[in-house]
């Protein structure tokens, strides 16, 4: 019995020691010692975080309907076949864009280089209940509302309306044509505005050009595009009368992007030295 009240006085005496060293290592190293623990800690933390993190974000993507994502990637751009990245794609367009021309020979199977005719049904199936976009409408006050799905140059584009293309000319502006310097440049600063984007159509004194041609002032919101366009410098202004709106406004924007070297400015395309056609 002695023996073992021994040990046990030993045994105290050995926890009671380390638990006074340890606490003496802490007092006279925590200096030394405590950004590395802090930085052993903190990747710890951040691993431990991190792994929870990616836990939850699988486990989301899991219970992700599929169904959902379908046509996600896609849209209605116009598109040669060579540009497209799957049957999927081509069969997208057919089905919901309704581009007939991706069907060259009317058989239900649009872009040959891409799809087989067995691939199509299946996918066509999977976008059955996809709507490219809700069916536009119009407010009051004569403006249209619709869908740009294709930009021909920097004063052209194709908006989509109820069920129906139309091609939109620019009221106030031009731009180079296709054999011209800046046309590249100038197409995509108008891109980069309106491409895929719903826009609204504020009618003009005349309502066509002489090429059956919308005449049509667009903003995206409450942006005018051809604003914006003459004010980088990628448009001047053209008066075709009766259609004078913004004209002066647009007149002095131009200048002052002339005088700056903005957009075309620089390659000379538009001195032409009047501002009627």
């Amino acid at each position: 019995m002695i023996t073992r009240k021994c040990i046990y006085v030993v045994i105290g005496f050995v926890f009671t020691g380390c638990a006074a060293l340890s606490s003496q290592i802490s007092e006279d190293m925590a200096p030394q010692i405590s950004t590395e623990v802090a930085v052993q800690v903190g990747t710890e933390v951040h691993i431990q975080v991190g792994t929870a993190i990616s836990e939850q974000t699988t486990l989301e993507t899991t219970f992700v309907d599929p169904a959902a994502t379908v046509g996600l990637p896609y849209d209605c751009s116009e598109k040669t076949c060579g540009r497209m990245d799957s049957c999927e794609e081509a069969v997208y367009k057919l089905y919901v864009c309704d581009h007939r021309n991706r069907d060259a020979n009317n058989d239900g199977v649009p872009c040959e280089s891409l799809c087989k005719g067995a691939d199509v049904p299946a996918i066509a199936t999977s976008f059955a209940s996809i709507s490219p976009t809700p069916i536009p409408t119009s407010p009051p006050g004569g403006e249209d509302i619709g869908l740009v799905t294709r930009v021909i140059d920097g004063d052209t584009i194709d908006v989509r309306l109820g069920d129906e293309t139309v091609r939109i000319r620019y009221v106030q502006t031009n731009t180079p044509e296709r054999d011209e310097p800046c046309f590249r440049e100038s197409t995509q600063a108008n891109a980069d505005l309106v491409a895929n984007k719903t826009v609204r159509l504020l009618p003009s004194k005349r309502d066509e050009d002489p090429f059956g041609r919308l005449l049509r002032f667009v903003y995206v919101g409450d942006v005018n595009v051809e604003r914006v366009l003459v004010e980088q410098g990628f448009a001047e202004v053209v008066l075709y009368p009766p259609n004078d709106l913004h004209y002066e406004e647009f007149r002095q924007l131009e200048q002052e992007a002339a005088a700056a070297g903005r957009g075309c400015h620089p390659t000379g395309i538009f001195d032409d030295g009047t501002y009627t056609r």
